[in-house]
């Protein structure tokens, strides 16, 4: 399987969680390719994504993704889109809330184009951390049953 993880970023449990799953999805044979965040992280984060990459045959590609909802969700996820594309990818795996939805939007619009592949989400927290008696955690909540679909 062509296998595309899709993160917002490259830190703490979460990314430590993305680069144990591509590896042993690279040990067992598929092709695995990353796609996370240019702005975040340091000289630490550069150093284990550059290990990944004897893993990652897909490749490793950073582009920008900001924090907080805003246009250029919209360029990142049409850019996550070309990426999963050009890679011919089976299954498009997103990985918390920004992940998740450019994951999501990217597979429905490549499904959308004929594309056979599967699309998985991982929330990992983010947006379901956010109360539901508060404004942006309805927004948020919204957001991630309106993805579901």
């Amino acid at each position: 399987m062509r296998i595309l993880h899709c993160l917002r970023a490259p830190v703490g449990g979460l990314f430590r969680h993305v680069r144990d799953l591509a590896a042993a999805q690279a040990e067992r044979g598929h092709a695995v390719g990353i796609v996370c965040d240019s702005t975040t992280g340091g000289e630490f984060e550069r150093s284990r994504l550059a290990a990944l990459e004897e893993h990652c045959q897909l490749g490793v590609y950073r582009l920008p993704m900001s924090r907080q909802i805003g246009l250029s969700d919209f360029f990142a996820t049409r850019r996550v889109r070309a990426l999963a594309a050009a890679a011919g990818a089976d299954v498009l795996h997103g990985h918390g809330a920004k992940g998740g939805a450019y994951a999501r939007l990217a597979g429905a619009s490549l499904k959308r184009r004929g594309h056979s592949l599967i699309t998985l989400y991982t929330p990992h927290g983010g947006s379901l951390h956010y109360s539901p008696e508060r404004l942006s955690g309805r927004l948020f909540l919204s957001l991630e049953r309106r993805l579901a679909r």
